[in-house]
């Protein structure tokens, strides 16, 4: 049976001449359904693009669908009109993420309820979340299934999407499978055919992974993988040998997810891929039983004694062909991988051609010159600034040369002054008293000097016997005079006062022409404050990265300004390039 909603959810029809009702069930995918009508069955009218289909499996509701493509064709039965549907949660593809978008570190549940919080009309909700990890995600242009379905992409466990349709909004969950065989399928009871198939195809024991970016700033999984290497290997080498497979999802940005998701992916690769095809007699209308049930993501186990095939694994794939005409026909798929290389996200990738809707970014190489003069107390500065929307940094080199100091005059004309000066104040000089004089007889001695005039003589002695240091002596007939002075200071004082000097207005002419100085014999380098060793006075294609500043997790810092100083033992002049290359993501601000 099969009732027909409006998108509103209304009932609008009943499908009584529906026939040809099949439908296919593949685990964590979309899943599909179809059905056909009589050309002249009026209910053909309320079969509208994207309107809702119920459908039912006797008397199990198998789920919701929506009506996409329509044919119109003849066959055995006339001219009738067949079906095509996909289920509701196809409606996820319905709205996208716009642009950049990015959930770190978050857990799973705030990451699935951020993605549903982006529809325009809220058909989904969030139920039930059994398995919490925290990745960091990032998306662009992306529908809401895609993203949706990339949540439990980077587990390292199984996992199911279920839901429930039944109420509105519909109710969307994330569960861990149950590892126990709920169901049992037996040949000569309800198996009737079995067809196992194992593909190497996709077999692989070494896959290289990468993400976001091109070229050498494509993400690679280095600097988490413990073994440093940008592969993953599986432990069926040995058995194996080396398969090697390049697996690439620019959707990846954060090397950690990439590398779980690559872990996840490999153990999927390792071994051939084998599924067993069971075509099944569905008895459980029948019997009721619930060991007899197939229900999509369970263990089942197989068993056909004549073969030696006893096996258990989980249910991958349900499929029914017409309900009605065949109700216990039904083929099931187990499989030793519960997601398929070629599985539902591919194909969403390729309906909406994500890696070619991804920013991804370009290589970039800014070159910056330098030139100035500097000494031992000035160093020349070099500034530049790298931005936060930087991904990657490859490569920071440094080339410099020394010169001599160079100045552009060779020094000032020299011109005439005149210079005023003003008159100065009378200053009035004070003097100490210069002590007392004494006259006495006295002797000279011999040897200092003594001349003689007329009738008397006058003698001059340094050294007089009554001890004083200096004196004149003269004699006049039958007596001497004796004049001389005792040891004393004069002491002058002089008030404050000024002088003007006036020196008029005039020029210096500059004699131009380049003067070369000095050349230093020695540099020191510092970037960002870590010194740089040698002290040669050039050099070319020095490698900045070790000593530029770094954050917590070891990569250079963005958003910010870094500084190389090259500081000379003596006046000179110093020439200097830095070439960066760098990833710079194709996002930020406005289109200026």
């Amino acid at each position: 049976m099969i009732k027909v909603y409006d998108r509103d959810l209304n009932l609008v029809a009943f499908l009584e001449n529906a026939f040809a009702i099949g439908y296919e069930k593949r685990l964590n995918e979309l899943w599909t359904a179809s059905f056909s009508l009589p050309a002249n069955d009026p209910k053909n009218a309320e079969c509208l693009p994207y309107r809702y289909v119920e459908i039912f499996d006797g008397t199990d509701r198998v789920d919701l669908f929506r009506i996409i493509p329509t044919k119109t064709g003849r066959n055995d039965s006339g001219i009738v009109k067949d079906y095509q549907c996909e289920h509701v949660l196809a409606t996820l593809l319905d709205d996208v993420l716009f642009r950049y978008h990015e959930r770190l570190g978050l857990p799973t549940t705030s990451v699935l309820s951020y993605i549903l919080s982006q529809q325009d009309e809220v058909r989904w909700q969030l139920g039930t979340v059994e398995i919490t990890r925290t990745f960091d995600y990032k998306w662009e242009n992306d529908n809401l299934l895609a993203a949706v379905f990339s949540i439990p992409k980077p587990f390292d466990v199984e996992y199911i999407w279920t839901w429930d349709t039944s109420t509105y909004p519909w109710t969307l969950n994330l569960v861990e499978p149950e590892s126990e065989v709920q169901t049992y399928i037996r040949y000569r009871k309800n198996l009737r055919g079995i067809t196992k198939t194992e593909d190497p195809t996709n077999l692989c024991t070494r896959l290289y992974v990468l993400g976001y970016g091109e070229g050498v700033n494509q993400l690679g999984i280095e600097t988490v993988n413990p073994t440093g290497q940008p592969y993953i290997d599986a432990d069926t080498q040995a058995q194996y040998g080396v398969i090697a497979r390049v697996w690439t999802d620019r959707r990846y940005e954060s090397t950690e997810t990439l590398f779980n998701a690559g872990k996840s992916l490999l153990d999927e690769m390792k071994l051939p891929h084998i599924t067993y095809s069971l075509e099944a007699a569905d008895i459980y209308q029948v019997t009721k039983d619930s060991v007899d049930k197939f229900v999509l993501g369970t263990v089942v186990r197989a068993i056909d004694d004549e073969l030696g095939i006893d096996i258990q694994t989980r249910v991958v794939g349900l499929d029914k062909s017409d309900v009605m005409g065949a109700p216990g026909d039904i083929k099931i798929t187990i499989s030793n991988n519960v997601i398929d290389l070629g599985n539902t996200i591919s194909s969403l990738a390729e309906r909406q051609k994500i890696n070619e809707t991804y920013a991804q970014g370009a290589t970039n190489l800014d070159s910056h010159d330098y030139e100035d003069n500097c000494d031992a107390d000035n160093p020349t500065v070099i500034k530049f600034y790298l931005p936060e929307e930087t991904a990657r940094i490859n490569k920071m080199l440094l080339s410099f040369e020394t010169l001599a100091f160079r100045a552009y005059s060779k020094g000032n004309e020299a011109k005439e002054v005149e210079v005023i000066t003003s008159e100065a104040d009378e200053q009035k000089l004070l003097t100490s008293d210069v002590g007392s004089w004494s006259l006495s007889d006295a002797q000279y001695l011999p040897g200092d000097f003594m001349n003689t005039n007329g009738d008397h003589d006058h003698y001059y002695s340094d050294s007089w016997t009554d001890g004083s240091t200096s004196g004149y002596t003269s004699t006049d007939g039958d007596h001497v005079h004796s004049m001389y002075s005792v040891s004393h200071d004069h002491e002058l004082t002089i008030p404050a006062h000024d002088h003007d000097v006036t020196i008029p207005s005039h020029t210096h002419e500059i004699i131009y022409g380049i003067y070369n100085g000095p050349t230093p014999t020695a540099v020191s380098i510092e970037v960002d404050g870590n010194p740089v060793p040698g002290s040669a006075t050039s050099g070319t294609d020095i490698d900045l990265v070790p000593y530029l500043s770094k954050d917590g997790e070891g990569r250079i810092n963005r958003g910010t300004w870094h500084e190389i100083a090259i500081t000379p033992n003596n006046l000179g002049r110093i020439r200097a390039n830095v070439v960066i290359q760098l990833f710079v993501q194709s996002r930020g601000g406005g289109d200026y």
